[in-house]
């Protein structure tokens, strides 16, 4: 079961509002930063409501009006990775730091993009010096955390999450990030423990809910984790992951009806998930349907060729014990895989 698309990253763009003393400071000072005031609060306005074209427009006019307006550029990345534009977005923020180089949002802002983009050095750099600046900014812990983890740096992902935890302790997409690694770790009362925590903040977080149900699951709690996972469907019917860690109990139970059929919402949901095909075809398999199980393994196979070897392998154990209960028509007991 996958963790990584559960697992959040606090995003650490936030546009700056600029406030009465700050504007009646810039108005002293010349017409020009007061106008460029200006501007920025009507597209903080605008980017609020998610109007990101008219507040590009409206960040482009304090920009004109004062060059030299750091906040100008850091709210109008804002906007333009919010549009999509991650490379004008970059651009805006290399030069708010550029004439801000203390401007601590900017560096964690920034963090967050290279990190979408797969620069972890990069980003953990940028994270890095924001804390420098700031070591009371609890997401910019938590964010490179989830770059270090991204490294394999799992001692420091769990120093920066209970850092995190420490500076913001009500904060439950961080308890869920501490908990996935935790349970990527094998640590399973720790990882419940932060997602019961995280659930506790937020009742309505459905992703707490799909990996307490894994842990619950890997500690052979299939009644809790079943529970766990058809709350996290009725909370989001369209969380695919949800639908294929249920259908993998009831693969453990050896409902293989129930099983294909949550397999089968999986790919309806997300078409490119190649290991919902490989389950669904090992179900059919061990149906006895030749011909549909192979079809699911040329696509599952087709969208991952890395996959190869251990589906090979998993095909082979059904087979074998497709020959063994024949061999043992009175063996009743199930095998959970």
């Amino acid at each position: 079961m996958s963790l990584k698309k559960h697992v959040m990253i606090i995003i650490a763009f936030q546009f700056l509002a600029c406030c009465s003393a700050q504007l009646a400071l810039a108005q002293t000072q010349n017409s020009r930063a007061a106008t460029a005031n200006s501007y920025l609060e009507r597209g903080n306005q605008w980017l609020a409501r998610g109007e990101w074209e008219r507040a590009i427009a409206d960040f482009d006019l304090a920009i004109a009006s004062d060059p030299s307006f750091a906040s100008g550029y850091q709210n109008r990345a804002v906007a333009r990775y919010r549009k999509g534009d991650l490379d004008g977005a970059l651009s805006d923020l290399d030069r708010a730091i550029q004439l801000d180089p203390r401007f601590t949002q900017a560096y964690a802002s920034r963090g967050s993009l290279r990190q979408e983009r797969g620069d972890l050095a990069g980003a953990i750099r940028d994270y890095s010096r924001a804390i420098e600046l700031n070591p009371h900014l609890a997401e910019a812990y938590n964010n490179r955390g989830l770059a270090r983890r991204d490294q394999g740096d799992m001692d420091g992902t769990l120093a920066d999450f209970d850092q995190a935890i420490k500076l913001n302790p009500r904060h439950p997409e961080i308890y869920g990030n501490r908990g996935a690694v935790r349970f990527l770790k094998r640590d399973l009362d720790g990882a419940l423990s932060d997602f019961n925590q995280a659930i506790k903040l937020n009742p309505g977080f459905t992703e707490a809910y799909s990996l307490r149900g894994a842990a619950r699951q890997f500690k052979g709690d299939l009644a809790g984790a079943l529970a766990d996972y058809n709350q996290a469907i009725a909370i989001d019917s369209r969380f695919a992951d949800a639908w294929f860690n249920r259908a993998l109990v009831w693969k453990a139970t050896g409902d293989l009806e129930r099983a294909i059929a949550d397999f089968s919402r999986v790919i309806a949901l997300n078409p490119r998930f190649a290991d919902a095909y490989a389950q669904r075809g090992l179900m059919l398999l061990r149906q006895g349907k030749e011909a549909e199980a192979q079809r699911d393994f040329e696509q599952c196979l087709a969208l991952n060729r890395d996959l190869k070897a251990s589906l090979e392998k998993l095909i082979k154990e059904v087979r074998q014990r497709s020959e063994d209960e024949l061999a043992s028509p009175c063996r009743f007991e199930k095998i959970i895989r």
